[in-house]
């Protein structure tokens, strides 16, 4: 409750800066609208924006479970043998530092404008990250455990899920964090800079549309809900597991 109040305090606290800002800097409702025209914009566009919403998460959804399970794969194969791991170790120095936006005009040359781009650039924003914590995750796990876990007789899967998985599940969910944040990334970025998703899309799209028509609260209400989005999942998901997994089994400090 305390926690809570104090977001909640935060947010009203940054609400008057802006107000603060926006009178005694003059600036138009063009440049910074006001938090009255904001609400008034993400009421008026409610079902456009929930519309949108349900597109963007989707389309996410379908991103980040195709990465998980490629950088599963990855990880397995890295972890397969020595040359294997310099292999995929070469590749992630590679392809890591690579912006996802920076592979959308090859995407939409190979796919098309659409779903399909947007996709594929999703995929290779979060796949990297999440090779790289996993393959981190389950390379520092130390010895020790993994020896006290074979004389108590476990091998193979137990061994795995009760004592590999646990040591590296921290790196395993913080890249998930991170491969989340760069699939949203990814999404809004392929759609605003570049307008990929065509005439169906989603807040990325929405924001395209709004900024082209210079309709600044339009911008910043899609934005808001971005916002609103990463709080609820980092708050509602990450949050809940991180508190039954990693704290309670005290793999970090709390």
């Amino acid at each position: 409750m305390r926690e809570l109040l104090s977001k909640v305090a935060f947010i009203i606290a940054l609400t008057f800066v802006w107000e603060l800002m926006r009178e005694t800097c003059h600036y138009s409702e063009l440049l910074l609208p006001g938090i009255a025209s904001i609400g008034e914009a993400l009421w008026t566009e409610r079902w456009e924006i929930l519309g949108k919403t349900v597109f963007s998460l989707k389309i996410i959804a379908m991103g980040l479970s195709t990465a998980v399970t490629l950088a599963a794969i990855g990880t397995f194969i890295s972890m397969s043998g020595k040359m294997f791991s310099e292999i995929m170790t070469d590749f992630m120095a590679i392809m890591h530092p690579l912006p996802g936006i920076a592979i959308l005009p090859v995407a939409i040359l190979w796919f098309g404008i659409g779903i399909k781009a947007i996709l594929f650039v999703i995929i290779f924003s979060a796949v990297w990250p999440l090779i790289n914590h996993f393959y981190t995750g389950f390379r520092s796990i130390p010895a020790n455990q993994l020896e006290v876990g074979r004389n108590l007789g476990l091998s193979g899967v137990k061994l795995a899920l009760l004592v590999m998985l646990p040591a590296s599940f921290p790196h395993i969910l913080g890249g998930l964090r991170t491969g989340w944040a760069r699939a949203w990334q990814a999404s809004v970025a392929a759609e605003l800079v570049f307008g990929a998703a065509g005439g169906e899309g989603g807040l990325g799209w929405f924001l395209y549309k709004k900024r082209f028509m210079m309709e600044t609260p339009g911008v910043f209400a899609g934005m808001v809900v971005i916002i609103l989005i990463g709080i609820a999942v980092e708050y509602l998901i990450f949050a809940g597991i991180e508190k039954r997994t990693v704290k309670k089994w005290k793999t970090i400090v709390d």
